[in-house]
């Protein structure tokens, strides 16, 4: 049962901080729009409000990292949802970039095989939901376009074959499997031992010559998919005729965070562990949730989870349809703390955020109740989250003073090996190795 005098102080502070808390149904209705220009971004950015649940990954693997080899079976899937219900005229193309997310400095000619831009013509309406939406989906490579070398490249969706009308951005990559990669986990020493990670790993360059190994290549390590908190930069300590070795001490090293929390909404009939209530209406149902509490101060406790991603699931209905049957709820979300935090601010991060604290992530005290409250407009499934703290002024999500720090949390590593021989304009994608760590 849900504390009466609780429920009214939540709403009382819900209704004093509308005008700065992400409502997603009075922005939809009044055509909000949260993106400060339609400035082409080169990373995962969605444009207009109306559009939702935006996802790139590979066909027949849900939980993949946006990338394919080159001239393989492997395919990916961009999917989304207009909230608008209608059919509109969505076009696509994609731009290759360097390995820092820049522009390359060639032609379009010289990356992509056929047409130039394409129509969106996959697309379903939503059926038996109460939030009406039009399901779109892309496949890429297809019939009409082809990657043709590999790299970073950044998929641009539009409206009206107007390039300048944005609506969704989203990094993909294509590579090549010129060198492998052997990787390991090793905890952090001296005082990091017990909330570092240290990823050590050497590149087997005896299929692949590498003219410069200093200047020419370039690696970057990601933890769970996060580009803002990657590392990058890195120099190999030892070089041999086959082997690029990089070893501790120098600037490899994550924080292990911890397992993330997780909301199951994949039916609206059945109450999962961490939801209180539904509260279905007219229009669309809220879920609320129960409160969440810091654990910065816990210790480690194992429990599963995706590593931060999400699975849109509808357990109502067949789920072989869930991405038209699935329906939006809106989820409200707290966190209990004593005191609001200063010099920055506190988000609901994951996946869910496109791995980035956003404004309408962004969470809010409320005095009266002791607790940061936030409602996100999510479409059914099953949702992995954490809180992060970004303090002002960084570009870099914190999710230790919230969640705490474990040496022994399991995440998920991927090393991108990027390399520009002489005479190439542009930076190739030469090796890719995913592994979780802790090792042992």
């Amino acid at each position: 049962m849900v504390n009466k005098n609780r429920k009214v102080s939540h709403f009382a502070g819900i209704f004093l901080i509308l005008f700065c808390s992400y409502l997603p149904l009075l922005a939809q209705k009044n055509r909000i729009d949260y993106s400060d220009s339609l400035r082409l971004r080169y990373y995962d950015h969605t444009y207009r409000n109306t559009i939702r649940t935006v996802q790139l990954h590979q066909i027949g693997w849900k939980f993949s990292p946006p990338i394919i080899e080159l001239n393989s079976s492997q395919r990916l899937q961009l999917e989304f949802d207009d909230l608008d219900g209608d059919i509109k005229s969505y076009y696509y193309t994609f731009v290759h970039c360097d390995a820092d997310w820049q522009p390359s400095d060639i032609n379009t000619f010289d990356y992509l095989k056929g047409f130039q831009q394409d129509f969106v013509t996959n697309y379903t309406t939503s059926s038996l939901t109460q939030q009406s939406y039009t399901h779109y989906s892309i496949t890429l490579p297809n019939k009409n376009m082809q990657m043709t070398i590999t790299g970073n490249y950044l998929l641009k969706v539009y409206l009206n074959n107007n390039p300048d009308s944005l609506i969704i951005t989203r990094r993909f990559m294509v590579y090549e499997k010129d060198l492998s990669i052997h990787a390991r986990e090793s905890r952090g020493i001296g005082s990091d031992l017990y909330t570092k990670q240290e990823i050590l790993f050497t590149i087997n360059t005896s299929r692949y010559r590498v003219e410069d190994p200093f200047q020419a290549m370039k690696v970057f390590i990601l933890q769970n998919g996060r580009w803002d908190n990657c590392i990058s930069g890195l120099q190999p300590q030892f070089v041999t005729d086959t082997a690029l070795q990089y070893l501790s001490d120098f600037g490899n090293s994550f924080d292990g965070g911890n397992q993330f929390r997780n909301v199951d909404m994949t039916s609206f009939r059945l109450i999962s562990e961490n939801i209180q209530r539904f509260v279905p209406n007219h229009d669309y149902t809220e879920i609320e949730m129960h409160p969440d509490k810091p654990r910065g101060r816990e210790a480690y406790i194992f429990q599963n989870d995706i590593d931060g991603q999400y699975l849109i699931l509808n357990k109502d209905e067949d789920s072989t349809t869930s991405s038209v049957t699935s329906d939006y709820a809106l989820v409200h979300f707290f966190l209990k703390i004593d005191t609001a935090c200063t010099a920055g601010n506190v988000y609901i991060f994951g996946q869910l955020s496109d791995w980035q604290c956003k404004k309408q992530y962004m969470m809010h005290y409320v005095d009266s109740l002791k607790e940061y409250v936030a409602d996100l407009y999510l479409k059914q499934g099953y949702y992995d989250y954490q809180y992060a703290f970004l303090a002002d002024h960084s570009k870099i999500a914190d999710v230790t003073p919230i969640e705490g720090n474990h040496s022994e949390t399991e995440n998920k590593y991927t090393i991108y090996v990027y390399n520009r021989p002489n005479g190439i304009y542009y930076d190739q994608l030469i090796g890719v190795q995913s592994f979780l760590a802790p090792s042992n």
